[in-house]
C-alpha cells in the first residue's frame, strides 16, 4: 500500500538572489506489518487494573505491605523479644530459646536481629532532685518526731541544697509522701505498752459470747453544731475565701454536755444518763453518788454481765472501788490509756453524727442541746452496737501487732 506523497517545491527563491532549482526525488513506499491471522480457541478476558487516587493525581505513594497471620499464631510482644535477647545473652541457642518460650523460630530470629522498640519517654520537666537526693531527704524527714514536723520551706537550708520549696514538694510526692494532719492519740510509755500487750494476749482467744457479756461504759462531751471538719467547694484563690456561703460561724464560748452511757452485746443499748450541771465535775464522790447506783440496778435487772470502765480518776479511786464492791460489782481489769480497745468509743462518734444531723447550728441553749443529745442516743440501734463489739478480736490483734502501741481504732 502506498500513501499519497506531496512533492517538495522545485524552485527556491531567496531574497537578493536568482532562483535555485532543487533535484527531484521519487516517493518511497510505506511498508506496514502483515496482518496476523486470528487466534484460534477461547480467550480468557483480562481483568482491568484498578487505578488508585495517587496515580490519578500523579502523587507518589508508598506501597502498603499486607501480611496475613496464620490461624492460631500469636504475635510476639516487646517483653517476649526482650526475654529472647536475655536468653541469647545467657548463651542459649535458637532451639533452646524456642523450647523455653512459646515463640516460633521465625519470631526468635526476628527478635535477635531487630532492636527492641523503645518505650515512650515521660514528658514534662525533670525533677530538680535526683533519686539519691530524694532518698536522702526522706531518710532525714523520717528520722524522729521533730524532723517530721519541719516546714518544707526550712528543708533546703537544713539539707544544704540550692533549690526551691516546689522542688522539695515534688521530691516528697515522687517518693510517696505528703503533708497530713497528725492524729491525736494518748501518749504511751513502755509500762503502759506492756500492760496493753498483756491484756490483748489474755483476751485474743475470747469467743463472741464472752465479749457480749461485758457491759461497756464511758462518758463523752457533746457540743452543739458539727464535730467534723466542714468541706466546701469554692474558687481557687483569695476571691471567695470570705464569701458568706464559704464561712463557718465561730463561737467564742461553746456549751457542752457530759453524757454517761453503757452498752453490751447481750442486751444492746443500756443506760444513758445526763450529767447535770449542779453535780459539778466528775469526782470519786459525785460518780459514786449519781452513777454507781444506776449501774448496780441495771446489772441486777440484766444478769450475766461483767462491768467495764476506764481508769479515769473518778473511776479508779479507792473510794469508788469500795462503793462498787458494796453493791457487789467487781469491774474487769482494764489497761491504761486504751480507748482503742473500748467499742463504746465508736458509739460516741455515731451519737455525735446524729447530733450534727439533727441540729447542726451552734447555740448556747442547754435545754435544746439536752433534747438533741437524748434524741441522738435513741437513734443508736442494737445492730450498730453489736457491730462495734464484734471488732474486739481485731482490736486485740492490732495491739499485739503494734507491740502494745497505738492502733487505728
Amino acid at each position: 500500500m502506498v500513501l499519497p506523497f506531496l512533492p517538495p517545491p522545485t524552485i527556491l527563491l531567496l531574497p537578493g538572489s536568482e532562483p535555485i532549482t532543487l533535484p527531484q526525488h521519487k516517493p518511497l513506499p510505506l511498508q506496514l506489518p502483515p496482518i496476523l491471522p486470528p487466534i484460534q480457541g477461547p480467550r480468557t478476558p483480562r481483568t482491568p487494573r484498578r487505578i488508585s487516587i495517587n496515580e490519578l493525581l500523579g502523587t507518589p505513594h508508598t506501597p502498603i505491605r499486607r501480611t496475613t497471620r496464620k490461624k492460631g499464631k500469636t504475635e510476639s510482644t516487646r517483653d517476649d523479644r526482650l526475654r529472647v535477647q536475655t536468653y541469647h545473652d545467657a548463651g542459649l541457642d535458637y532451639k533452646q530459646i524456642v523450647d523455653r518460650t512459646s515463640l516460633s523460630k521465625d519470631q526468635v530470629y526476628y527478635a535477635l536481629n531487630h532492636q527492641i522498640t523503645p518505650q515512650r519517654q515521660k514528658r514534662g520537666r525533670n525533677p530538680l532532685l535526683n533519686k539519691a537526693q530524694r532518698k536522702q531527704l526522706i531518710e532525714y524527714i523520717s528520722r524522729n518526731h521533730d524532723t517530721r514536723r519541719l516546714f518544707w520551706v526550712e528543708l533546703p537550708r537544713v539539707m544544704g541544697w540550692d533549690c526551691s520549696v516546689d522542688a522539695i514538694a515534688t521530691a516528697i510526692r515522687l517518693e510517696g509522701y505528703g503533708r497530713f494532719i497528725a492524729r491525736q492519740k494518748p501518749a504511751l510509755d513502755d509500762r503502759q505498752k506492756a500492760l496493753r500487750l498483756q491484756w490483748a494476749w489474755e483476751h485474743i482467744n475470747w469467743t463472741q459470747e464472752q465479749w457480749d457479756s461485758i457491759l461497756w461504759s464511758d462518758e463523752t462531751w457533746t457540743k452543739p453544731g458539727t464535730h467534723t471538719r466542714t468541706w466546701i467547694t469554692r474558687k481557687i484563690g483569695p476571691e471567695e475565701i470570705y464569701h458568706p456561703d464559704c464561712l463557718e460561724p465561730k463561737v467564742q464560748r461553746k456549751i457542752a454536755w457530759m453524757f454517761w452511757g453503757c452498752i453490751s452485746g447481750k442486751y444492746g443499748k443500756g443506760l444513758g444518763i445526763f450529767w447535770e450541771k449542779e453535780w459539778g465535775t466528775i469526782t470519786k464522790e459525785s460518780y459514786s453518788i449519781h452513777i454507781v447506783p444506776h449501774i448496780a440496778e441495771y446489772l441486777k435487772n440484766h444478769p450475766g454481765l461483767y462491768f467495764q470502765q476506764d481508769n479515769a480518776p473518778g473511776h479508779s479511786a479507792g473510794f469508788t472501788k469500795e462503793v462498787l464492791e458494796s453493791f457487789g460489782i467487781h469491774p474487769i481489769w482494764w489497761p491504761p490509756n486504751s480507748p482503742d480497745l473500748a467499742p463504746i468509743e465508736g458509739i460516741w462518734d455515731e451519737q455525735k453524727d446524729w447530733v450534727q444531723d439533727l441540729d447542726s447550728q451552734v447555740h448556747c441553749n442547754y435545754q435544746r442541746l439536752r433534747g438533741t443529745v437524748g434524741l441522738a442516743w435513741e437513734q443508736i440501734s442494737d445492730e450498730i452496737i453489736r457491730q462495734y463489739i464484734g471488732t474486739m478480736h481485731e482490736r486485740c490483734q492490732a495491739v499485739i501487732d503494734a507491740q502494745g502501741g497505738i492502733t487505728k481504732f
